[in-house]
């Protein structure tokens, strides 16, 4: 063990930069970060889930072993910056899934983005999951249309920006 849990004392970047460069390209430290993230435990959970961010965005790999894992922890997790920090990496990262995998979390997202009490950063992020799924499966982008919609009705600007946008890059 490697004890971040102690080391993880504020949420400052310099911390998590401090931290993502210690686990590198190691396994077993990102390992435990990912677990100390998928932990539930406000502000830890937060923080390591930042540190895990960082550091899948620097190492890509260290991430493809746990894709189930956070596929299933994504609808359950009760900290809102770990559904995000999940919902970044699927987002942002060239990560290949089999069609289970996509299906399951094209739903979970479908679902996020619906639901009035996500936060305003976890559906927009949940947008950005879709928005990579239609290029494998394009003829999602009719329900993705009508959602988007929908959800413009009664979002925020900043979720409604993010709506318009999406909708004319999948017209």
């Amino acid at each position: 063990m490697y004890n971040y849990e102690t080391r993880l004392v504020d949420s400052s970047r310099m911390i998590a930069d401090v931290i993502v460069a210690e686990i590198g390209s190691d396994k077993e430290k990102f390992d435990e970060m990912l677990m100390l993230a998928l932990k539930d435990e406000y502000p830890l959970s937060m923080r390591a889930s930042r540190v895990v961010v960082l550091s899948t965005f620097k190492y890509n790999s260290l991430i493809n072993s746990h894709i189930p894992v956070l596929i299933k922890t994504l609808p359950n997790s009760k900290t809102d910056c770990v559904k995000r920090s999940i919902l970044k990496i699927f987002a942002e990262l060239p990560l290949h899934l089999d069609d289970e995998s996509i299906g399951k979390l094209t739903d979970i997202c479908f679902n996020l983005l619906n639901d009035r009490n996500q936060s305003i950063a976890t559906r927009a992020f949940a947008i950005g999951v879709l928005i990579k799924v239609i290029k494998k499966f394009p003829d999602i982008r009719f329900e993705l249309k009508a959602v988007l919609e929908s959800v413009m009705q009664d979002g925020s600007v900043g979720l409604k920006s993010k709506c318009r946008k999406t909708l004319k890059l999948i017209r």
